[in-house]
């Protein structure tokens, strides 16, 4: 895991400043305010319906803040997830991740189209097939005749196909078995570790997810609840009262 002391100084990599966001004139995030740092992995926890997935469908570009901005790279990000792709951001989101109805191959050839050239969408690819190699097994096989590991697997390695710089991900064990979701997390450390990408988390399964991150963002009701780092919620002896 990377030090909070180890991170580079200045500001940080992505700052969602004072967010507001929802659906239908309704608002589910109000007033959230998080950052990332260059090479950091943070986590976002809270009860269902609490509003982490409208962060991430925010910071990534899919629903726009009515209020408050988000910084990418010392940059205002706009409501566009094909420009943040380019920017730099990755999302997998919790359901329909993949292409059920096409084969692997067509998947990951489609994620390959968002990559910046042929030489980044190669060295992305060869490192997904190191991370991922059961996936490489299936080119054949439709996505939807995947095991729920093995789509997860692959939602990862279409998100990486582009290179991206901060990675979003949306519940990545859920409906995983406890070895599929192990090897999942085993992979982001990886990431994390050694290559440097940033990871914005949403998870439910605490122990996997204190696996990977530096900090934790508690969200209770749409609002900010709280921050804790990694290390003082490993001492903890239960989590109940952060949801």
């Amino acid at each position: 895991m990377t030090a909070a002391a180890d991170l580079p100084a200045g500001p940080p990599f992505l700052q969602v400043v004072d967010v507001t966001a929802g659906y239908r004139g309704r608002a589910a995030i109000r007033g959230i305010s998080i950052d990332v740092g260059q090479g950091e992995a943070v986590g976002i926890i809270g009860h269902n319906g609490a509003g982490k997935t409208t962060l991430l469908k925010t910071v990534f570009g899919i629903i726009p803040p009515s209020s408050g901005h988000i910084m990418f790279r010392d940059k205002v990000q706009p409501a566009d997830p094909l420009a943040n792709i380019r920017d730099g951001l990755a999302l997998v989101p919790a359901d329909r991740f993949v292409f059920a109805s096409l084969s692997v191959r067509d998947n990951l050839q489609i994620a390959r189209r968002n990559a910046l050239n042929a030489a980044v969408a190669d060295e992305s690819e060869q490192a997904s097939r190191e991370l991922f190699p059961v996936v490489w097994e299936r080119m054949g096989q439709l996505a939807g005749s995947l095991s729920g590991g093995e789509r997860r697997m692959l939602s990862i390695a279409m998100a990486l196909m582009w290179q991206p710089s901060l990675l979003l991900l949306d519940e990545p064990s859920v409906g995983l078995a406890p070895e599929l979701a192990e090897r999942v997390f085993d992979a982001l450390k990886f990431l994390t570790q050694s290559r440097g990408m940033s990871i914005l988390c949403v998870e439910q399964n605490l122990p996997h997810l204190l696996g990977i991150v530096d900090r934790v963002y508690i969200i209770r009701d749409g609002l900010l609840a709280g921050e804790e780092t990694a290390a003082s919620l490993l001492e903890r002896d239960d989590y109940w009262d952060l949801f």
